[in-house]
């Protein structure tokens, strides 16, 4: 299978310097697979980086060394929507803490995996882009956390459910580009793909479509290559890169006694690809209240929202 991805996107390329352009975040998968695609597949591999303010310290260093070692050219994009409206919603969201309207501190994350990649691919002439999204991430999951009536589907219970969030929590669109930026998010996130051709972009998802996803042995690969785990994540090898992330799971699991690591690691266990064991080790809660509070305090929130955390997370569950 794997030769098939190398002809694959030889075959799609365009360019004359690099065969493609990966979605790279410093994170798990999109490290393996730089790995891969450059030193097994003897690809020349362009990364692409969407930079902000809640990019993990050992992120940070992994960005760097990969992309040293097997980038052929690396592009930083600072993303100001997703810094601004990751402070809003952080802000906003202890005005009225609910499991429903944790989505809302993502919110930029999405949109940028499009928009700026499109930009930089065109930019540098590069017509196949590489995504390392895997078949098991819950993203469906958080959407049905916000439909209203609960367990109902579809795109009008979504919009029920959002307009009871705000009316419980106005201060959820108190910012006015935080706002749009979700309204962008959607339109984007919900058309990626036909947006990503009309551009003339091919995207391609290995894990999806040419690599067999293989958890323990992309973790076991990325130790032997000094790949770093963001601290604040836990057990959990998803997601390490994002401090939004980890403080997003611990209140989660705060308000819920789960998160969504365990869709994650669920997924794959019942698809008989992990043991369970290693669904347990994964899945155990080991966040901690007073390091998320030290993560939150260092993202420069206002004052009155820290000590909204501090009382809340003072509560007893």
């Amino acid at each position: 299978m794997k030769q098939n991805l190398a002809e694959k996107i030889k075959e799609l390329n365009k360019s004359y310097e690099y065969d493609c352009l990966l979605m790279f975040s410093g994170g798990k998968d999109s490290s393996y697979l730089l790995y891969y695609l450059s030193e097994v597949l003897g690809l020349r591999v362009a990364t692409v980086t969407i930079t902000h303010n809640f990019i993990a310290k050992e992120t940070l260093e992994n960005i760097e060394s990969f992309t040293k070692k097997y980038s052929a050219k690396h592009i930083s994009v600072e993303n100001q929507s997703l810094n601004q409206s990751g402070k809003h919603f952080l802000e906003s969201w202890i005005n009225r803490p609910d499991e429903a309207s944790l989505i809302t501190l993502c919110t930029g994350c999405r949109l940028a995996m499009i928009k700026p990649i499109i930009k930089v691919a065109k930019e540098e002439n590069i017509n196949s882009v590489i995504w390392g999204i895997v078949p098991y991430e819950a993203t469906d999951y958080r959407v049905k956390l916000v439909n209203y009536p609960k367990g109902m589907d579809g795109k009008i219970y979504f919009f029920l459910g959002y307009l009871r969030l705000i009316i419980r929590n106005p201060s959820l669109v108190g910012n006015w580009k935080a706002f749009k930026c979700q309204i962008e998010e959607f339109y984007y996130n919900s058309n990626h793909k036909k947006i990503f051709k009309q551009n003339g972009l091919n995207l391609i998802r290995p894990f999806y479509d040419y690599l067999e996803y293989d958890e323990k042995m992309i973790v076991e690969t990325l130790k032997k290559l000094n790949w770093k785990k963001d601290s604040l994540s836990g057990n959990s090898y998803w997601r390490a890169d994002c401090k939004m992330n980890g403080i997003r799971q611990f209140f989660h699991n705060w308000i819920s006694g789960y998160n969504e690591n365990e869709k994650y690691y669920g997924k794959m266990l019942n698809d008989k690809l992990i043991t369970k064991d290693y669904y347990v080790k994964n899945i155990q809660n080991s966040y901690n209240k007073e390091d998320v509070l030290k993560v939150l305090k260092s993202l420069n929130l206002s004052e009155g929202a820290i000590v909204k955390y501090e009382k809340y997370l003072t509560k007893k569950q």
